[in-house]
């Protein structure tokens, strides 16, 4: 019998609120998921179908986006009086040049 635990993570976007989403890594063994503030989500799982099995330390892990929400939450907080900088990717319009 063995307790070790080799995650496999992939990258994946939970909806979190009405318009709201994260894209985080998400462990498809346990449903563990990490705050993409703690780690860089791109390098721990850059894919949506190969999981990695890279096992973060000093990382909390959580299983609920109700729960990574409010840590995030707490992120805010410790940096207050410092700028935070979200990258939001907004779809394009198509403008038609007028002729």
């Amino acid at each position: 019998m063995s307790y070790t635990w080799e995650p496999k993570w992939i990258k994946k976007r939970i909806r979190v609120s009405e318009g709201v989403e994260i894209e985080t890594c998400y462990d498809i063994s346990t449903g563990l998921m990490l705050c993409p503030l703690c780690v860089n989500v791109s390098r721990m799982c850059p894919s949506t179908t190969e999981p990695t099995n890279i096992i973060p330390e000093n990382v909390p892990y959580f299983f609920s986006p109700e729960d990574i929400i409010y840590h995030m939450k707490v992120h805010t907080k410790a940096v207050e009086g410092k700028k935070l900088y979200i990258e939001v990717k907004e779809e394009e319009e198509v403008e038609e040049e007028e002729e």
